[in-house]
């Protein structure tokens, strides 16, 4: 039966939909019996139905009509009748025939009679759709009904806790149930903080053992189900203002054990629709696994998991996500692992970075283009501790790659290698990509102000603020800058670096090379040492040659002692204090100064450790590390400028001895 769009029907009068509703139960109660009563059946059907889809299409388009519906008691009359219709459910669930006579069905070759057993059940999953929705409806920006359901949610619970059991998820017939479901929870709790207070332990973080209701939803195969649900986790989590209730929410979501099983679903949904879209849009013949019109809602998808995380990085958890997901090491009960076999990063971590990588770039970018708001307010307790996750990272890649590399003559095949340093290369990279965002939001500007105390981090501040105080940090962290140019020189020393041009013999070394591994030398053009000891020793070094470290390890070097070009009186001189002026010229001078005087000593430091050595030996065409040679003369600017014991060391260099072969010189290791 038809409606149209136009019709109306009278919200407040219940006694209707009790009376269609007890119809239909009577009518599928005794359809199995005659085939007159089944057929009665689908006449109550097409009544109810009609009857659901002309209510839910008025409560969507009228919004008076939400608030009629919910005072006049109609809709706890729908609750009720859905209450009771669940058992007329249930049993035409479980009278459905078997799985493969499902799949028998879906392909065309089953019996009338199989169809008309599944018919039942396909029309109350209909039923059940609709009322879903109205409830979604009704609950769109009305409070009164988003408490009253929320009043009355034992009444919903059953169907809820069906639709997401495994086999009904998997069941296309309950698709849209499940996905009206989501939709109709994450309306329940949209800017209403006391019903996010009741419900969110029911559906989140629920005591015990037992998977939260949101997070089944989460494992639906349908994309749709999947992104309400992820709506319905960020209208818990974001709110207007920094709300104490918001704050519970986050802490509870990065600690409980239910949140961080959330969390492990989300970045593994995230890391399969990065895997998916780029696989669709690089190889056109994956379009018949991975069809077209699904990449939209796949990307979607990823935007609002991208959202989630972007509020708990604004809160300040970044660092705290990263240790709650350390890989756990499993030891048997027979036997215990080995020491090589102990994870040292997930590849939970590694999406978490990447999230925060992307997030952290667009803060930058923002902050450039004066895009931000005097309003938006960060915390940066979870910006600070990647420092010690990169440090722990570093100190093991350091020692790994120590071990990695072939002595006495030994080939590379013969010498073990530990394979956990790809992960750890990837966790590398991407924190180094998420310090050089923050330095470079900073432009060069050291924190006078900043109070040294934890509690400057775990209070709000803007992105600016937060990463000049951070690279104020780092320039007086001398382990951190310590562990930078001992990594720089490892990594050196493991993978070489590998010259575009080699002797027209030169045959590739692996995986690593590129297509110009023939490329003959031009006329007039030296191998330089590295380039050239990397061609020598292939066959005693290994294969793997921790592609853009080097490259990206000088460019943070550079960042530390980069000065910025803008002087006193500039608008572009920061103030982390409101209530210090920006003409103040007194206070910008000592701010100037001291940001002066925190790269000079890190420039002091990083030619102590012998740093200048290996930025210059850096400075040589690499295939491995694009544009690293121009990142390091970069860095030599500044690691030179106004220190008067660098520029020394540097002049009083003198080359070795000429190559004969090739006409090259050779620089001075330290």
């Amino acid at each position: 039966m038809l409606q149209s769009s136009e019709a109306t029907i009278d919200v407040a009068n219940c006694d209707a939909l009790v009376r269609l509703f007890d119809e239909y139960a009577r009518a599928v109660t005794g359809a199995s019996a005659l085939a007159d009563i089944a057929a009665g059946e689908v006449v109550a059907y097409d009544r109810l139905e009609a009857h659901l889809t002309l209510l839910s299409q008025q409560l969507a388009r009228d919004a008076p009509s939400r608030q009629l519906f919910a005072t006049s008691g109609s809709l706890s009359s729908l609750l009720r009748c859905l209450s009771s219709f669940f058992d007329v459910h249930e049993r035409c669930q479980n009278a459905r025939p078997p799985s493969d006579d499902l799949e028998q069905q879906s392909t065309g070759k089953t019996a009338d009679a199989n169809e008309q057993h599944r018919d039942p059940y396909r029309r109350t999953c209909q039923i059940a759709t609709l009322c879903m929705r109205i409830l979604r409806n009704a609950t769109a920006a009305c409070s009164d009904a988003q408490e009253l359901l929320c009043q009355h949610f034992d009444l919903v619970s059953p169907f809820l806790d069906n639709i997401t059991r495994f086999h009904t998820l998997n069941d296309p017939d309950a698709t849209l149930l499940a996905r009206s479901a989501a939709q109709m929870l994450s309306n329940l709790v949209t800017a209403n903080q006391g019903v996010q207070h009741q419900i969110w332990p029911r559906i989140v973080v629920p005591d015990g053992k037992q998977d939260a209701l949101v997070l089944k939803l989460l494992s639906s195969p349908d994309t749709g189900t999947q992104s309400a649900a992820q709506i319905l986790l960020i209208n818990f989590l974001r709110t207007p203002a920094w709300t104490e209730d918001a704050n519970e929410r986050c802490r509870d979501f990065c600690t409980s054990a239910s949140g961080l099983r959330l969390i492990q679903s989300l970045l593994s949904t995230s890391e399969s629709i990065m895997i998916r879209t780029a696989s669709a849009s690089q190889d056109e013949a994956s379009a018949e696994y991975e069809p077209e019109s699904e990449i939209p809602g796949l990307e979607e998808s990823l935007g609002f998991i991208y959202t989630i995380f972007a509020i708990l990085f604004e809160r300040g958890h970044a660092s705290k996500l990263l240790s709650a997901l350390e890989p756990i090491e499993e030891i048997s009960s027979s036997s215990i692992a080995s020491h090589s076999d102990l994870p040292i990063i997930s590849s939970a971590q590694l999406t978490l970075l990447k999230l925060l990588d992307s997030w952290l770039h667009l803060q930058q970018k923002q902050v450039a283009e004066g895009q931000t708001n005097s309003e938006d307010q960060l915390s940066g307790a979870g910006l600070v501790g990647l420092v010690d996750v990169f440090l722990d990272l570093s100190r093991f890649a350091r020692s790994a790659m120590a071990g990695g590399i072939a002595k006495d003559g030994q080939s590379a095949d013969q010498q073990p290698q530990d394979r956990r340093l790809i992960g750890v290369h990837h966790g590398l990279l991407l924190l180094l990509q998420c310090l050089l965002s923050m330095s470079m939001t900073a432009d060069g500007w050291s924190d006078e102000r900043r109070p040294s105390d934890h509690i400057f981090w775990q209070r709000p501040h803007s992105f600016a603020t937060l990463s000049r105080a951070l690279l104020s940090d780092l320039r007086e962290d001398e382990y951190f800058v310590d562990e930078l140019v001992a990594l720089l020189d490892q990594t050196h020393q493991y993978a070489p670096a590998l010259s575009p041009f080699r002797p027209a013999d030169a045959s590739p070394q692996g995986p690593t090379e590129s297509s110009h591994a023939n490329t003959p030398l031009p006329e007039g053009h030296a191998l330089s040492s590295t380039g050239k000891a990397a061609h020598e020793g292939k066959e005693t070094q290994p294969s793997y040659g921790f592609d853009h470290l080097k490259r990206d390890i000088v460019r943070v070097l550079g960042s530390l002692v980069y000065a910025p070009t803008q002087g006193v009186g500039t608008t572009s001189v920061p103030s982390s204090a409101e209530n210090v002026s920006s003409n103040d010229g007194a206070s910008e001078t000592s701010h100037l100064a001291f940001t002066r005087k925190q790269i000079r000593q890190v420039q002091d430091r990083i030619r102590e450790r012998g740093g200048l050595f290996h930025v210059l030996n850096m400075t040589v065409l690499d295939e491995r590390n694009p544009y690293m040679r121009e990142h390091a003369i970069f860095a030599l600017r500044y690691l030179l400028a106004g220190n008067t014991e660098s520029q020394q060391l540097v002049s009083s260099l003198q080359p070795s001895q000429p190559d004969a072969g090739r006409g090259g010189m050779q620089m001075p290791m330290a």
